[in-house]
């Protein structure tokens, strides 16, 4: 794609400096956009639409395959069409990672702490499960030895169905006799000020792309869309690292409300036009599936 407007710029340079996965992307473009508009898509509007990133057909291609072959997606022929949608496993992930990434308000914290208990877990799941509590908000206290600062556990409930680990993991309720220990636990354990250096450096970048989105000369809906995206793309990566922490817990300064405020502020000038600018590519008109059953309002 030949740049003609600053956030093409932008979208090109974080794809050069931004070491992101082509794979991983894929996922993101599938849980954010392909959700939204019937839940599938033929593989070449996939192509065509990853393009402006700079991914080739190649690339996106041995993407979209390997998440087949990973149980991520499954296809559909129709003609010679082939057509892509995520599967259970991949709807579940996407219910669960929308919680984390598209809701503004979190309920006052009571003191309470989930533990998991994992050591009975098969080693050849434990990097799969691991990866999982991440992603739900756990921290890891010990070896063997995950904590969330919260009672849900639903969620968990579907990432151990779908890891078959339902009878592996111990889990038990608990509240810290001493706050300010805990604290200082948890600040020295969960990596927080590596995730302060990544927050700031995504406010400083995608400051950046709001300032380019608003240039004189408006940028096109294709560019929006790849925006969107890569803007998801890249908070959710951090989000992947980022135990979901209460108020309380957190150092002073924290910059992931900044990151998560600036977020929802360019997502929600973005959201509608490209809903609009998809809708007129007729990306819908091939889909004959429902899209995943939302339970997570996107920003509000």
């Amino acid at each position: 794609m030949a740049a003609s407007h600053p956030l093409d710029d932008f979208l090109l340079q974080r794809m050069r400096d931004g070491n992101i996965s082509t794979t991983a992307l894929v996922v993101t473009f599938f849980c954010d956009v392909v959700t939204q508009h019937g839940g599938e898509i033929w593989l070449g509007d996939i192509i065509r639409l990853l393009a402006p990133l700079g991914v080739n057909e190649r690339l996106t291609r041995t993407s979209v395959f390997r998440l087949v072959q990973d149980g991520w997606l499954e296809s559909r022929k129709q003609g010679r069409r082939s057509y892509y949608r995520l599967t259970q496993t991949g709807q579940n992930y996407y219910q669960r990672a929308a919680q984390r990434i598209y809701t503004c308000h979190h309920p006052d914290w009571d003191g309470g702490w989930s533990l998991l208990f994992t050591s009975l877990v098969p080693e050849k799941k434990r990097d799969a499960l691991k990866r999982g509590l991440t992603w739900l908000g756990y921290g890891q206290m010990a070896a063997g030895v995950y904590a969330l600062s919260s009672n849900e556990t639903q969620t968990l409930d579907e990432l151990l169905d779908d890891l078959d680990l339902k009878n592996h993991v111990v889990q038990m309720q608990a509240r810290a006799d001493d706050t300010e220990s805990l604290k200082t636990l948890v600040l020295s354990r969960w990596k927080l000020e590596d995730l302060q250096g990544f927050y700031q450096e995504f406010i400083s970048l995608y400051l950046n792309a709001r300032k380019a989105l608003h240039h004189r000369k408006s940028p096109g809906g294709h560019s929006l869309l790849m925006l969107r995206v890569l803007l998801i793309h890249e908070y959710r990566r951090i989000l992947l690292k980022d135990p979901k922490l209460p108020r309380e817990m957190l150092p002073e300064n924290w910059e992931g409300h900044i990151a998560r405020t600036l977020t929802a502020e360019i997502y929600r000038e973005l959201v509608n036009q490209t809903a609009d600018w998809v809708r007129h590519q007729s990306l819908d008109d091939s889909c004959h599936v429902q899209p995943p059953r939302e339970t997570t309002k996107r920003f509000e």
